[in-house]
């Protein structure tokens, strides 16, 4: 469809055709608007801007070509919480205290972009997708309206892939958005569809993404921004509007061995798309080369919008770059302690220069990002005294930062399970119990996908296929908590429960926190016959989780087999007050109170 100019009084800037519909701007005395999109799990080298030739994001590259883009954007961790976080305030990980997700909240004292554009008066709006962003880890402070509600997500999906469509999360924007006419807004938009599982779209695509999937969800995103973009420029609410698209972490698709994100800090990880349009003061089509953090995008926004910046944020304005302007060269800081969580491995920390990429492990890595942009080459033996450099460099940056420590937040169960992968891992601190040496992670990423193949395999009821794998894993390390924890489960499954017990034993003694384990060596034991050590077991994963009714009711029926009727009485309502429509609890409970 080919609309015709349209001559406005006044200066006007067009944007240029997205889709099919046509946005303008225009100056005015009045604030400017804020609409920041984040894309979840999006790398910057699969969209057409960026120079992937299979892309079919035509809305994103148009408003490349209007804005500016800047080509080595780079995540400051990868993972959806922390990151955004850092997005929102200015901050890295350490110094806004979240550095994995799920594991806590913002604090409370913490100014953001919402809070800081809420007290100069601007509507404020947030709209995600994910439970990951749930209002309960501190990100609502400063909207007017946080929309996380997930009732209509896809039933099928469940724990930490449960998300809402991006159809629906843009309906629900465009409901608040529509309406927007006498104060400046601050729209915050999350959409999570590129996150595995990857769906083809076929209704949309037919077959033409049938062996990349990943590649179509980004298509089927940049439909949905077509739709955003074209009903808000017919209603006006893009008039005076900055416009933001950027990636909260990207995507590894089999590169160094992992396949998805949170375990590594190459390129494919932590390098996004950043694209800027503003009605003002940019130069349109401009790019930018040098490496930028996603900790200057709030400090970035706020000088763009006259606003003042937020106090002691670790971020810098991009404004000149937006101009076309040179910026002097810093390095980035980006860090995953997700390798510690998933199996008390090794933390990887990591500087990013204009050429080189520098990774802490226990077998440093050097990388020349110029030569080597796939970061095939460790140069690190190769080039000593270039690690010492940036080593001595990262440890300064370190230094420079003032760690805080986040907020506890209170999960459900279910809430415990949607954000840990296997549900055994617990949220320890990475600074304790480092005694002996932590294994590096790129020896044990084949063995934590094993593991994850393995639990798929217990799960499907493959009990048989499974435990060869389980013992090959414990082969490679016999410390790795979660793969006694599933051995544990698989051989319950294989009802050889001397076995498991001992496997489940091992995995608390390696986890102490791992409440999901402790409860099934409690369901164990009695279904062994131990009784007090049944007891003993389930006193302890209460007191681990008080939110678990399945153990309330199996410590009842484990005091019932101890002849302690008045104890279990007590664990039957404990467990009726978190599960009110557990029949067999009601059940137990009529028939001992009336014995």
């Amino acid at each position: 469809m080919v609309l015709s100019t349209r001559v406005r009084i006044g200066l006007v800037v067009l944007l240029g055709l997205v889709g099919g519909g046509v946005f303008w701007y225009q100056r005015s005395p009045r604030p400017l608007n804020v609409l920041l999109i984040t894309l979840d799990t999006t790398r910057a080298d699969r969209l057409g801007c960026y120079g992937y030739s299979l892309a079919r994001t035509p809305v994103l590259d148009r408003l490349a070509e209007k804005g500016v883009l800047f080509e080595r954007a780079y995540a400051p961790v990868p993972l959806t919480l922390p990151s955004h976080a850092t997005m929102l305030t200015g901050l890295y990980p350490p110094e806004h205290g979240l550095r994995n997700n799920g594991g806590a909240a913002l604090p409370s004292g913490l100014p953001t972009l919402a809070t800081e554009l809420q007290a100069a008066g601007y509507d404020t709006g947030a709209f995600v997708a994910a439970f990951v962003l749930d209002h309960k880890f501190g990100l609502q402070r400063g909207f007017d309206k946080y929309d996380d509600d997930l009732s209509l997500s896809d039933p099928s999906l469940h724990g930490h892939h449960q998300y809402r469509d991006a159809s629906l999360v843009i309906d629900a924007a465009l409901r608040w958005l529509r309406p927007r006419t006498q104060k400046p807004y601050f729209c915050w938009v999350h959409l999570f569809d590129p996150h595995y599982p990857y769906l083809a779209h076929e209704d949309r695509f037919g077959d033409a993404f049938a062996d990349r999937l990943y590649d179509a969800e980004l298509a089927y995103v940049d439909e949905q921004l077509d739709r955003l973009f074209s009903t808000l420029e017919k209603t006006g609410a893009l008039e005076n509007t900055v416009i933001v698209v950027v990636g909260d972490h990207g995507e590894s698709l089999g590169e160094h061995g992992e396949l998805s994100h949170s375990m590594t800090v190459y390129d494919a990880t932590l390098r996004v798309p950043l694209l800027v349009v503003s009605p003002n003061e940019i130069r349109p089509g401009h790019r930018v080369a040098e490496p930028v953090s996603l900790a200057d995008l709030a400090p970035t926004l706020l000088d763009q919008l006259g606003q003042k910046p937020i106090a002691n944020a670790s971020g810098r304005s991009l404004r000149p770059a937006l101009r076309g302007e040179t910026q002097p060269l810093l390095p980035c800081y980006a860090e995953t302690d997700e390798p510690y969580h998933a199996g008390h491995w090794s933390p990887l920390r990591a500087l990013i220069t204009q050429k080189w990429k520098y990774i802490r492990s226990p077998r440093a890595e050097l990388y020349d990002l110029i030569a080597d942009p796939p970061e095939l080459k460790n140069l690190a033996t190769e080039m000593p005294d270039q690690v010492l450099k940036l080593e001595e460099e990262l440890t300064a940056w370190e230094e420079r930062m003032n760690e805080r420590l986040a907020d506890n937040v209170a999960l459900t169960e279910q809430e415990r399970r949607a954000l840990s992968g296997l549900g055994y891992a617990s949220y320890r601190d990475t600074n304790g119990d480092q005694e002996q040496p932590l294994r590096d992670v790129k020896d044990m990423l084949p063995y934590y996908y094993k593991l994850t193949d393995a639990s798929s395999m217990i799960d499907a009821g493959k009990y048989e296929l499974a435990e060869p794998i389980l013992r090959e894993v414990l082969a490679a390390d016999g410390d790795y908590f979660a793969a006694h924890g599933e051995l544990g489960r698989c051989l319950v499954r294989l009802n050889r429960l001397p076995e498991a017990v001992q496997s489940l034993r091992r995995a608390m003694e390696l986890d102490p926190g791992a409440e999901g384990v402790q409860s099934m060596l409690g369901a164990t034991l009695f279904m062994q016959g131990d009784y007090p050590a049944a007891v003993e077991a389930l006193e302890l994963a209460i007191r681990l989780n008080p939110d678990t009714y399945q153990n309330y009711f199996n410590l009842g029926m484990t005091l019932e087999k101890l002849d302690r009727m008045d104890d279990a009485i007590k664990q039957y309502e404990d467990c009726l007050e978190r599960a009110p429509d557990l029949e067999q609890a009601r059940q137990r409970l009529e028939t001992l109170r009336n014995r």
